[in-house]
């Protein structure tokens, strides 16, 4: 009986699966009608005649989403604790003083620093050579005032130094660019003014011992007048024809031509190639000749290149021997480190050097075509033979024609450059004998 039971209730199942699985729902009326054909799912019983059906699509259109609105982030970190960095404001600067009193002040300074001097390697093995002293003028006190710190720090780029002054003046002491005894420097006190740095005296030394003290003026923020660059014009003019007025003497003449390059020269010598693309060219010709107005003879006087040449017009050991053998009448200094920090003695030995330079260039033929063509000038050829090698030059115009300056040395490249550029900035009367 009750497998009997059990085997109806199977069956009964099995029945309502087969209907209801051919059962179709009727799809909503669409708006746009289509035509298809549908056929059933295959099941075991046989297969119905096809149904012709309208299906549509009369779906609500579909409801954008709403976009969510971005909020801004608060930072979890306190900005009040990392303030925006404020640009340091610049100095204030008091009415700068004449000619005659920066060098009053110099030779004041001077003398109160030899009657007090700093101990040395001479007396104090300690400090050996690196205790500088520098000299300023303060303006609010209307005095000098001294100011002692480390060669180190002296020398620290970009360095700025708090320290106090002989007179208890805290001052902030920074450092423009570390280049020996011609480092420029700003004091500026609290109050944020700026007074007028003078003299540093710097001890010099060889192989860690001491030679010399020096006594130099850099081109410190205040000194770089127009009256002090034109006093500086006069002392290079000046020295130039003073020299070519003792050559004169002794018999040798020297153009005007080559006079008035040597003049230019004697400026091109010292201008720093790389602050000659990144800065105000016209104001490096200033700085140097405010040197020239404030140091006088002592003027580059510890400036030695890396090819051993030195002073006022940078020539090699070799080019000095040679000249002073050649022209053994003139007198010339015998030693060479002398010779060049005599701004009389070493300006005849670059006028000697220019003109005997000049003399041979004149002789060859491919120069003087260069010349009548117009693709090299005197002063060109005059200011590539100091600073290169002149027996290279017709070579190269031979090789380059027109051309031939992008065959020289990369250095005396730069050198015409600033050779032009002086042209340009810094007109110079030229000399008619």
């Amino acid at each position: 009986m009750k497998l009997k039971i059990f085997i109806g209730l199977i069956v009964i199942t099995l029945s309502s699966i087969t209907i209801f699985s051919q059962t179709t729902t009727q799809l909503p009326v669409s708006s746009r009608t289509r035509v298809i054909q549908t056929s059933p799912s295959p099941t075991a019983s046989p297969s119905p005649t096809p149904i012709r059906k309208i299906v549509s699509n009369n779906l609500p259109s579909a409801t954008p989403l709403p976009r969510p609105t971005a909020t801004p982030y608060n930072s979890p970190v306190n900005s009040s604790i990392y303030p925006a960095a404020t640009p340091t404001p610049q100095p204030t600067f008091y009415k700068p003083l004449s000619f005659s009193q920066i060098k009053g002040k110099i030779a004041e300074a001077k003398r109160q620093m030899t009657a007090r001097p700093v101990s040395t390697a001479l007396t104090d093995s300690f400090l050996s050579t690196e205790i500088i002293r520098l000299a300023f003028y303060d303006y609010e006190a209307a005095h000098l005032d001294y100011i002692v710190m480390t060669k180190t720090s002296f020398l620290t780029r970009n360095g700025e130094i708090l320290t106090t002054t002989s007179n208890a003046k805290p001052v902030t002491v920074r450092i423009l660019r570390p280049n020996g005894v011609n480092t420029p420097v700003m004091i500026i006190d609290q109050q944020n003014r700026a007074h007028l740095p003078l003299l540093v005296q710097y001890p010099i030394e060889r192989n860690g011992a001491f030679v010399e003290t020096a006594y130099y003026i850099s081109t410190h923020a205040g000194v770089v007048t127009p009256e002090v660059v034109t006093a500086g014009k006069f002392y290079v003019r000046n020295t130039i024809d003073v020299a070519r007025e003792n050559l004169r003497k002794k018999g040798i003449f020297i153009s005007p031509e080559v006079t008035d390059t040597a003049e230019r020269l004697s400026i091109v010598e010292h201008v720093d190639h790389q602050r000659f693309w990144n800065e105000n060219q016209p104001n490096i010709y200033n700085e140097i000749y405010a040197l020239f107005a404030l140091n006088e003879g002592q003027t580059y006087r510890y400036s030695v290149s890396s090819a051993g040449a030195g002073g006022m017009v940078q020539m090699i050991p070799a080019t000095y021997y040679m000249i002073r053998s050649r022209y053994y009448n003139v007198g010339l200094i015998p030693d060479f480190v002398e010779g060049m920090r005599n701004h009389a003695n070493a300006t005849q030995a670059m006028l000697l050097y220019m003109q005997m330079t000049w003399n041979d260039l004149t002789l060859n033929e491919t120069i003087n075509n260069a010349l009548e063509s117009g693709i090299a000038t005197p002063a060109e050829l005059m200011s590539a033979g100091y600073n290169s090698n002149p027996t290279k030059l017709a070579g190269y115009i031979r090789r380059g024609g027109a051309n031939w300056k992008t065959l020289i040395p990369r250095e005396t490249k730069i050198y015409l450059q600033i050779y032009a550029s002086m042209n340009k900035y810094v007109p110079v009367l030229p000399r008619t004998k």
